[in-house]
C-alpha cells in the first residue's frame, strides 16, 4: 500500500463454533397467537367510522339540548296561558243587582277551551269553600290544598297541568260594598297538545340532524379518501420498487404533506440502504470469488508446472509444500468468511451465550504474545498502557481476535525500528476503551469510510504480498458492533492511524 498504513491484514482465525439461536416458548406463542388474533383493517374506514361515531354524538347531544330547551319555553308558554285562561275564568264571576249583592257565575264569559278531545277544567270556590262554579267535568279534590302554584295530575291517561289562584279578589266592583269578597279560581288544561308538539319537534330535530349527518357523512368520506390518495400513491410507487428497479418517486402531495413527509423519508432511506446493501453483497461475491479463483489459480497452475516434464523428487516436494501453503491460504480465507458471517449472524439475532467477566489488559497481553515474533521480525516494539484494571462482560477469545488483528496491521504497516502502542482504560466509568496507535504514514481521508468494508485494500493492486484478504477489520467491526460498541479509525497528524475501540463495560448477555 503506498499511501496507508492500514490495508487489512489479519491473523490466523482460530475455531469458530456456531451459536444455535434460542427462541424463547414465550415469544413464539405470542408471535402466533398475534398472527391469529390479527385481522386486516381498513384506515380509511376507521377514520370515516370516527367521523360519524362523532357526527351521531353532536347529533344526539343537539337533539337533546333542543328537546330540553324547546319543553322549557313551551312550559313556560303553557303556564303563562293557564294564568290567563284563569283570570278570563274569574272575570265570569260578578255580583248580583239585589240589596245585598251577591256573587253569580256567568258562564258566557268563560273562555273557549284549548282542546275539543279534552276540555279544560275548572273549579270557583268561595272563601268559605263552598263552591261556586265547576265545569262538566271534576278536578281532583286534593287540588288547591296545597301552597303550590302549579300542579300536575292525570286524568284517564290524559295530563293535565292546573293553575291555583288562591284568595283572589272578584274583578266585579260594587260601590255599596266596603270589603271585596275573595274566591279561589283552578284551572287545567291538558298537556296533550304540547306533548305532540313536543314529539312533532323531536322528530323533526331528529330527521334534520340525520339528514345534516348523511351528508357531512359523505362529504367526510370523500374528503377522507381525497386526503388518502397521496398515500395510495406512495404505496403504489413502493411496490413497484425491485431488484431491477430501484426508482422511487414519490407525489407532490405526499412530499407537501407533513404527515406523509416523515414516511416519504424513510422509504427513501430504507431504499438507499437496500441498494447499499445489495451493491456491497454483490461487491462481497465479487471479492470472494476473486480470492477464491486466485488461490484455485495458483494450485491449478503449480499442478500443470509439475506435469510438464519428469522432474527429480526436490522438485516434486517443493511444488508439493507450495500447494499445501496455497491450500492453506485458501483453508484461511474459507475459515475467516465462515466467521465473519456467523458474528454478523450473531449480531443480527441477538447474543445467546452467557458472557463471564473478562479482564481486557489480559486479552490484550495474549495478542501481544501471539504478534512479538512478527514484531521482532520487524523490530518494532509493542508497548502496553494500562492504568487501571478494566472488566467486561464478553468472550476473552473474541476480544483477543480483536486486538490480535488490529495489531498485526499496526506491525505490518509501521516502520522498521519504531513502535506500536495499545492503550486500555475507561472512558467515563460505563465504557472501556481500547485504542492501537501505529508509526506509519497514515490513511488517506478518502480510504477511512472504507476500512472496515470486507475486501477493503488500499493496494488496489491487491498483491498478495501485503497479506491478508482484506476481512480483518470487517471481522473486528462485526465483533465490536455486536458487543453493542464502536470502532472507529483516524489519523494522528501525519504520525501514524489510532483504531479506537468503545465496548460497554456492563454489556448485558440477553440483549443484542
Amino acid at each position: 500500500m503506498a499511501s496507508g498504513s492500514w490495508p487489512q491484514t489479519e491473523a490466523a482465525v482460530t475455531g469458530a463454533g456456531a451459536n444455535g439461536k434460542i427462541v424463547p416458548g414465550t415469544f413464539a406463542w405470542l408471535r402466533r397467537k398475534t398472527r391469529i388474533t390479527a385481522k386486516p383493517f381498513s384506515l380509511t374506514g376507521r377514520i370515516i367510522a370516527g367521523v360519524i361515531i362523532c357526527q351521531l354524538v353532536l347529533t344526539a347531544a343537539v337533539t337533546i339540548v333542543a328537546m330540553l330547551y324547546a319543553r322549557r319555553e313551551l312550559g313556560r308558554g303553557f303556564d303563562a296561558a293557564l294564568n290567563g285562561w284563569a283570570v278570563n275564568t274569574l272575570a265570569a264571576v260578578r255580583y248580583t243587582e239585589s240589596s245585598v249583592p251577591d256573587l253569580l257565575f256567568d258562564p258566557a264569559l268563560i273562555p273557549e277551551s284549548s282542546s275539543v278531545r279534552h276540555p279544560d277544567l275548572f273549579e270557583i270556590r268561595r272563601s268559605n269553600g263552598e263552591i261556586l262554579a265547576r265545569s262538566g267535568g271534576s278536578l281532583p279534590k286534593e287540588l288547591g290544598q296545597g301552597s303550590s302554584t302549579f300542579t300536575n295530575f292525570v286524568i284517564r291517561g290524559v295530563p293535565y297541568r292546573a293553575i291555583v289562584l288562591r284568595q283572589v279578589p272578584v274583578l266585579d266592583r260594587e260601590d255599596n260594598l266596603s270589603v271585596q269578597q275573595r274566591v279561589t279560581v283552578v284551572y287545567a288544561a291538558s298537556q296533550r297538545a304540547m306533548h305532540e308538539q313536543l314529539v312533532e319537534l323531536g322528530f323533526s330535530v331528529v330527521g334534520v340532524s340525520l339528514l345534516l349527518l348523511f351528508v357531512v357523512s359523505v362529504v367526510a368520506a370523500w374528503g377522507v379518501r381525497r386526503a388518502l390518495e397521496p398515500l395510495r400513491e406512495l404505496a403504489g410507487q413502493a411496490g413497484a420498487i425491485s431488484v431491477l428497479n430501484w426508482e422511487f418517486r414519490p407525489p407532490a402531495e405526499a412530499s407537501m404533506a407533513r404527515e406523509l413527509a416523515p414516511l416519504t423519508s424513510a422509504i427513501e432511506t430504507v431504499l438507499e440502504r437496500l441498494r447499499e446493501s445489495f451493491r456491497q453483497q454483490r461487491d462481497f461475491t465479487s471479492d470472494a470469488a476473486h480470492e477464491l479463483k486466485t488461490s484455485v489459480a495458483i494450485v491449478k497452475s503449480t499442478l500443470q508446472t509439475l506435469l510438464q516434464r519428469p522432474r527429480p523428487e526436490h522438485e516434486y516436494r517443493a511444488g508439493l509444500e507450495s500447494m499445501l501453503e496455497d491450500c492453506g491460504r485458501l483453508e484461511d480465507l474459507l475459515g475467516r468468511l465462515l466467521r465473519l458471517a456467523r458474528i454478523e449472524q450473531w449480531a443480527e439475532n441477538g447474543m445467546n451465550r452467557k458472557l463471564g467477566v473478562t479482564e481486557v489488559t489480559s486479552t490484550c497481553e495474549a495478542a501481544i504474545s501471539r504478534i512479538q515474533a512478527l514484531a521482532e521480525a520487524r523490530d518494532i516494539q509493542i508497548e502496553l498502557i494500562a492504568p487501571q484494571e478494566v472488566q467486561l462482560q464478553a468472550d476473552p477469545e473474541d476480544l483477543e481476535l480483536i486486538w490480535v488483528n488490529l495489531l498485526e496491521n499496526a506491525v505490518q504497516y509501521s516502520p522498521v525500528g519504531s513502535k506500536v502502542a495499545i492503550h486500555v482504560d475507561r472512558n467515563g466509568g460505563s465504557t472501556a476503551c481500547v485504542s492501537v496507535q501505529d508509526s506509519g504514514p497514515g490513511i488517506p481521508e478518502e480510504q477511512l469510510p472504507h476500512v472496515f468494508q470486507r475486501f477493503y485494500r488500499g493496494d488496489p493492486s491487491r498483491s498478495r504480498a501485503t497479506g491478508g484478504f482484506g476481512l480483518g477489520l470487517a471481522i473486528c467491526k462485526a465483533i465490536v458492533t455486536a458487543y453493542g460498541g464502536q470502532i472507529q479509525a483516524t489519523n494522528r497528524n501525519g504520525i501514524g492511524t489510532e483504531m479506537r475501540v468503545e465496548l460497554p463495560v456492563g454489556f448485558a448477555s440477553t440483549s443484542s
